[in-house]
């Protein structure tokens, strides 16, 4: 059989051999295409069990227990010394008793507020952790460091008692 393909320059011959080969070549190309669509839905899959595995974990998150550090020991990580440590317990704790929302007066004339019961309007504000912040630099700029380079609370409670303030 001749078969005759306009656009040829010559006419070109289909044998039975050639059907075979055409239906191989058809096979490859649809196993190829499968192959590829199967390629696809598995990234897809692991996309989507990724974000799923991402829900999972953000369920479990929940069901872990909270640390909650105390006010204190969050001092103690930030004043680095446990003898500076126990002198700003003392002092704090005679000022506010450690209680963020303390609210004290100076002579009738201003208040002062939070953990370090500072004259700053931030500390009404201010999270205890920043309250605390905000106290360990006020005793380092006003006091320094003690030899040993930490923030010298412990000259800031000698102030303390022996003015009443700091």
């Amino acid at each position: 059989m001749t078969i005759i393909k306009r656009g040829f320059d010559k006419p070109t011959t289909l044998l039975a051999s050639d059907a075979a080969k055409a239906a191989n070549a058809s096979r490859r190309s649809g196993l190829l295409a499968s192959s590829l669509a199967g390629v696809v839905w598995l990234a897809l899959c692991l996309v989507a069990l990724g974000i799923y595995s991402n829900k999972i974990d953000s369920v479990f998150a929940y069901s872990k227990p909270l640390v909650f550090i105390s006010y204190k020991d969050y001092a103690l990580l930030k004043i680095e010394s446990k003898e500076q440590h126990k002198c700003l317990s003392v002092l704090w704790g005679k000022e506010s008793a450690w209680n963020p929302k303390a609210v004290g007066n100076l002579t009738g004339k201003s208040q002062v507020y939070g953990i370090p019961q500072g004259k700053s309007e931030y500390l009404k504000t201010a999270t205890p952790w920043q309250q605390i912040d905000w106290g360990l630099d006020y005793i380092y700029n006003k006091f320094g460091l003690d030899k040993s380079g930490y923030t010298n609370a412990c000259k800031a409670l000698d102030y303390w008692k022996l003015k009443g303030w700091y």
